[in-house]
């Protein structure tokens, strides 16, 4: 009888574990999933909020401002330099969707000295963006990974005037179509005109016999 009534606590305790387990599962776990998530992504802006920015890599720099027909209407995109230009919609938001939707692999802590190693100091881009409430934020890509899949970037570092040797810098690995979406020759940045046709030229009447 003792025998049986072990049995049946260690029953009720698997049970208990049992159902404590899916509750963990049900609440706790979902929430920590979110969490993981929001602190993988770089930004928390939304991509229709950026008013202008700027791209800037070793060859050129490139401004870009909203536009809008009418206040509160639709809006485009203007080039203003290094030529005033329509811009292209599609290029404008293959990069803006990347910024504000994308997300990091890990994060690595480096000191200012590393950053050379990792293409910091001199990087293959910078991006800043203007928020319509004046916020700013910078993206930094440096070099790409071992693995080729990814780009080490930083974002909204501090300014290299207020950094100090020891300090610890965090290093993000991001997708490489960060480079595909800043790495464009001018043209791909200017809105495509559309072909121009020609008019075809009426044929000139065959004379008739009579009139010969």
């Amino acid at each position: 009888m003792k025998l049986q009534k072990n049995t049946l606590v260690l029953i009720a305790v698997a049970l208990s574990m049992t159902g404590l387990v899916a509750l963990f599962e049900m609440q706790v776990s979902p929430k920590q999933e979110a969490a993981k998530e929001e602190k993988q992504k770089i930004f928390a802006f939304k991509s229709d909020r950026v008013q202008f920015f700027t791209v800037k890599t070793p060859e050129k720099i490139l401004t870009f401002e909203r536009v809008y027909a009418t206040k509160g209407g639709k809006s485009s995109w203007e080039m203003k330099l290094p030529v005033q230009a329509h811009a292209s919609q599609a290029s404008v938001d293959f990069l803006l969707d990347r910024l504000a939707t994308g997300k990091s692999d890990r994060t690595i802590n480096i000191t200012a000295a590393q950053l050379p190693e990792y293409g910091l100091d001199q990087p293959q881009a910078t991006v800043t963006v203007k928020l319509d409430n004046q916020e700013t934020h910078r993206l930094v890509l440096g070099k790409t990974d071992f693995s080729g899949r990814f780009l080490y970037a930083q974002a909204n570092p501090p300014s290299a005037s207020s950094q100090n040797s020891a300090q610890n810098l965090p290093v993000l690995l991001v997708p490489f179509d960060f480079k595909n979406a800043v790495q464009r020759p001018l043209s791909e940045w200017k809105k495509a005109e559309a072909p121009k046709t020609d008019k075809p030229q009426k044929p000139s009447p065959t004379p008739s016999p009579e009139n010969k």
